[in-house]
């Protein structure tokens, strides 16, 4: 009985126990139940407590006040979420212009459905843990990389830099080299890269400006040594000189650094190791050009041969030329360009030896192949002497060669009237009157040679007349006037050849007719010469004589020297032409003055 009712009050006193806790949990359940409804209702537009968005406490507030309050904590970083540096320049763009926003909305959103669902029983144990442990949401942040790049492609544009490669060039004799610049570019990818990474912990953070440096394709070292080159073709004038020539002592010639500059021109290529490289070039054609007037100066020609006519049979050589010297041009130009490259740059100009103009490898092709003109005189009666030396000057202007537009000097070629040429003393007009003088007789050389030139139709560039009339010439027919005078070194006779060839002169002397011819020879000209004269005034001959002291004849002695003539004013007309074509119409005056009879008289004691 006992140990019954010890179990019935177990029993009892469990079920009173069962009871307390079921009207527990009822009354918990109720409780929660009227949190439930009261939180739903004091919470319907409001997002629970202990909620927050990246650490952002938003419980309690509603939408907007969430929204602002999220705003506001991340605000310095959407006004400037990164600092780009590069060098000593920094830019900071807001999160606008690099295309940065964070998605305030979504996350709001999200805070005020938690414990919002369909299920009142969820709703009340996400509530519970929520108030016990809370929550806190993401913040998702957006990047537009398409904003982002285009704003450090336009950053960029300031910053980047293209390679400039050396270069090399001349600006007369500058020279001007433009070093090498590396170029810089921006790296976007890279840079966009770290922006986003870093922008993702919702603080300002520095990223530094990814560039890479560009190397220029030609480099300073690839122009090296064109500069150097240029330097040393540069270093100075050029200086040249001869010591052995006609011009001495004044054959130098100085050629300035910015004339050498203009015959060296520069060439950019590939070099054989793939390299880029200046090719210097001197141009050869401009230093032979400036070489010309070197030459010119130093030229001295040797002389022309005396040369036969050979009475048509073809020239023959009866006196070589001699040698001639000039510049060895080929030696010049090789020094020059040494000079150049780095030798002494004052040159001794080399000097080579000339063939005679004309020799026996080239006689034939002179053209002379016809007689083109005649020249006569008379010396009938003549003197001994004035025979002697009407012989040794023709001897002188046998053989002579005259060059196309050549001048043809009879004083020249007569050369030294000396008795080792030949000549003797003979009487010659001197003071105003006949006189012994060295090469008596001369006058009638001159004087066919000058008839020789009148009938080639050449022009006559000097002739003087004699001062009185000689009756010798004009023994064969020929008009008064038609003479020339020489005296050496005051009286010259001369004429051109403007015949465009070659002109041989040779001389006859006939002792058995008493005449002189001077021949030209050359290639025919088709000129036809016609002469006429007009005689303009008589002059008589002083009545009065005129005596003359000779201090080594003896006191009492007297010789006649000149007999009295009459003067003469007359004009020798010459008309050349070309079949019809007329070439030239020239007058010749002469003036031949009235002698007197003339008187030596000795007044030795």
């Amino acid at each position: 009985m006992s140990l019954m009712m010890s179990v019935w009050n177990f029993i009892r006193r469990l079920f009173e126990w069962l009871l307390v806790l079921f009207t527990l949990t009822a009354l918990v359940a109720a409780v929660a139940a009227a949190v439930v409804l009261f939180g739903e209702r004091d919470f319907a537009q409001r997002i629970y407590p202990h909620i927050s968005v990246r650490g952002v406490s938003v419980g309690g507030m509603t939408a907007d006040a969430a929204r602002r309050e999220i705003e506001r904590r991340y605000g310095s970083f959407l006004y400037n979420p990164i600092s780009i540096s590069y060098g000593d320049q920094t830019w900071l763009p807001s999160a606008e212009e690099i295309g940065v926003r964070l998605d305030v909305e979504t996350a709001v959103a999200q805070a005020l459905t938690i414990g919002r669902t369909d299920a009142r029983a969820d709703n009340l144990r996400t509530t519970a843990a929520v108030w016990d442990q809370g929550v806190d949401l993401p913040l998702r942040l957006m990047v537009d990389q398409t904003v982002m790049q285009r704003y450090l492609l336009d950053l960029a544009s300031g910053v980047e830099v293209a390679p400039t490669d050396a270069d090399l060039s001349l600006a007369g004799a500058d020279v001007q080299v433009r070093p090498e610049v590396w170029g810089v570019q921006v790296l976007v990818d890279t840079t966009l890269a770290e922006m986003t990474a870093m922008a993702q912990s919702l603080e300002r953070q520095e990223v530094p400006l990814r560039t890479r440096t560009l190397e220029p394709r030609v480099r300073d070292s690839d122009m090296a040594p064109a500069v150097e080159r240029l330097h040393v073709l540069l270093a100075g004038p050029i200086r040249l000189e001869s010591s052995q020539s006609r011009c001495a002592p004044n054959c130098r010639w100085e050629w300035p650094v910015e004339q050498i500059a203009g015959w060296i021109s520069l060439r950019h290529l590939t070099g054989t190791d793939g390299r880029p490289t200046v090719a210097i070039n001197i141009d050869q054609a401009p230093i032979r050009s400036a070489l010309l007037p070197v030459s010119t100066a130093l030229r001295e020609e040797g002389s022309l041969p005396r040369v036969s006519w050979n009475d048509g049979a073809g020239l023959r050589i009866l006196t070589p030329g001699n040698a001639g010297r000039g510049l060895d041009a080929g030696q010049a130009l090789a020094q020059i360009n040494a000079a150049l490259l780095g030798n002494p740059r004052t040159i001794t100009l080399p000097l080579v030896a000339l063939p005679p103009p004309v020799n026996e490898t080239n006689l034939a092709s002179l053209g002379i192949t016809a007689q083109i003109a005649l020249g006569l005189s008379s010396f009938a009666k003549s003197e001994q002497y004035r025979i002697t030396n009407i012989q040794a000057g023709a001897r002188q202007m046998n053989g002579i060669l005259i060059p196309p537009g050549g001048t043809f000097s009879f004083n020249q070629n007569l050369g030294p009237v000396t008795a080792k040429n030949g000549f003797v003393e003979g009487y010659a007009i001197i003071q105003n009157r006949t006189q012994k003088e060295w090469g008596g007789g001369l006058c009638q050389v001159s004087t066919t040679v000058f008839r020789a030139a009148f009938w080639g139709g050449l022009p006559i560039t000097e002739r003087h007349e004699h001062s009185f009339r000689i009756g010798w010439y004009e023994e064969r027919g020929e008009p008064p006037g038609l003479d020339a005078a020489i005296f050496t070194g005051a009286q010259d006779m001369r004429f051109t050849n403007d015949t465009g060839g070659w002109l041989l002169m040779q001389s006859m002397v006939n002792l058995q007719d008493q005449t002189l011819g001077i021949g030209l020879y050359g290639s025919p000209t088709g000129r036809s010469v016609a002469m006429d004269y007009t005689i303009l005034e008589r002059i008589p001959a002083p009545s009065e004589p005129v005596y003359v002291n000779d201090p080594e004849q003896p006191v009492g002695s007297i010789r006649k020297s000149d007999t009295a003539r009459g003067g003469l004013r007359v004009d020798v007309y010459r008309t050349v032409r070309l079949g019809n074509a007329l070439l030239s119409r020239d007058t010749f005056p002469t003036t031949f003055k009235p002698w007197p009879d003339i008187f030596v008289r000795g007044t030795k004691s």
